[in-house]
């Protein structure tokens, strides 16, 4: 049997000929097509092929990625989704190791020494995401959620990706969900609260940088590019964003405080929404995003194609997605000044000082910037100081 072991080969062409072997191998009842019976209608027979094709890593989604081209691309255009395709979908989400994988067609490692041996055969960094619930799964957290629509599948932040990193997830908790049953047989399930962040790692898996939270694409896919190149320290973009953030007080015409502690009392909310309206066009969504953010609006028929005119306008997949730009124009400006250059501190000072693990620097930041801390069960969602007149404070376990 041709070997499934494919990490710290460098060489593209001996990969791809070792996966085309491993496509066809020999049993007893004969070869096995494992890209074909990874969308077989028998389940068990389509999970074993599912699980071999993402063993393989890379090679094994874009196995899938070349079989599927034309079905893959007749999704993104809008065709409707038949058992099939939906057979199609689950074999990219399980061997991509993320939700909606047509869409972006990302290779995630849940393995961290995996993610570590191929970066190192790569030369190139890690993004490691940690995240509520699971990027495979469609009710994760808010952020991841709205990482695989809104940044994932924009072509430039995709192309940056794939050609730069070698991506990683890791589930730090399950996702909260609520579910609302409207006693008539209809219910409303989402995942509620739940922050995430994106590390940027060198090849042996030490802390260089983060991002946390949503972003713009457009400040994404540039934050993503100056950090690829693991040049600048965590006190040189620490200090670049204080210098942009003061820059931005000063254009509002505020005046500026004497040092870099004072920036965050100078910026009331009122303020930050004043400095989100001055970002608001590097909000932008390209033609993926919004035809991946069209099927997955209610409305979607109705609403698309997309076209900004007056009557257009007026529909409501216009205006959510003008309220959407707003919000995540607010959550850029915010997350980038105000909490990642807290990180940033933390990482070039006591993270540092103390060679703290990646795991030990992402407890701090998911207690100490997203007010999340793993001792509290019940994420905030709780607090043991307010009064809500139900049994046991409808804390169920």
């Amino acid at each position: 049997m041709a070997t499934r072991k494919l990490v710290g080969n460098r060489r593209g062409v001996s990969v791809a000929l070792i996966l085309l072997v491993s496509t066809c191998v020999a049993k007893s009842n004969g070869p096995v097509d494992w890209v074909e019976q990874s969308v077989s209608q028998d389940a068990a027979s389509a999970a074993v092929a599912r699980t071999y094709l993402r063993d393989a890593g890379p090679s094994g989604l874009l196995m899938l990625q070349q079989r599927y081209a034309r079905e893959i691309a007749a999704h993104q255009s809008g065709a409707p989704p038949d058992e099939q395709w939906k057979r199609i979908a689950a074999a990219l989400d399980k061997v991509g190791g993320q939700h909606d994988n047509y869409a972006s067609g990302l290779y995630w490692y849940t393995d961290l020494e995996k993610a570590k041996a191929a970066a190192q055969a790569a030369g190139r960094p890690i993004l490691s995401l940690r995240l509520l619930g699971r990027l495979d799964e469609d009710l994760s957290c808010a952020n991841s959620r709205f990482f695989r629509t809104t940044l994932y599948p924009s072509a430039e932040i995709n192309r940056i990706l794939k050609d730069r990193y070698v991506l990683h997830w890791e589930s730090i908790r399950p996702a909260p969900r609520v579910t609302i049953d409207f006693g008539d047989g209809r219910k409303l399930e989402r995942t509620i609260t739940g922050n995430s962040i994106h590390y940027i790692l060198d090849s042996d898996g030490n802390v260089v940088d983060a991002l946390l939270g949503l972003y713009s694409a457009t400040v994404f896919a540039a934050e993503l590019r100056a950090a690829a190149a693991l040049d600048a320290t965590a006190v040189a973009t620490r200090s670049r964003l204080l210098n942009a953030w003061a820059a931005d007080l000063a254009q509002l015409n505020i005046k500026l405080p004497r040092d870099e502690s004072d920036l965050e009392q100078r910026t009331s909310d009122a303020t930050w929404l004043r400095i989100a309206q001055m970002h608001e066009d590097e909000t932008t969504f390209d033609a993926r995003v919004s035809q991946l953010m069209v099927r997955k609006f209610p409305s979607a028929q109705a609403a698309a194609p997309i076209a900004v005119s007056k009557q257009a306008a007026e529909t409501p997949m216009l205006r959510r997605l003008a309220n959407l730009n707003r919000t995540v124009s607010l959550d850029t400006v915010q997350n980038n000044y105000m909490r990642r250059t807290k990180i940033l501190a933390f990482i070039a000072g006591q993270a540092k000082e103390s060679k703290l693990s990646l795991t030990a620097i992402n407890n701090w930041v998911y207690s100490q910037v997203f007010l999340t801390p793993a001792d509290d069960p019940w994420l905030g969602l709780a607090p043991p100081d307010v009064f809500s007149a139900i049994e046991a404070d409808g804390r169920r376990r």
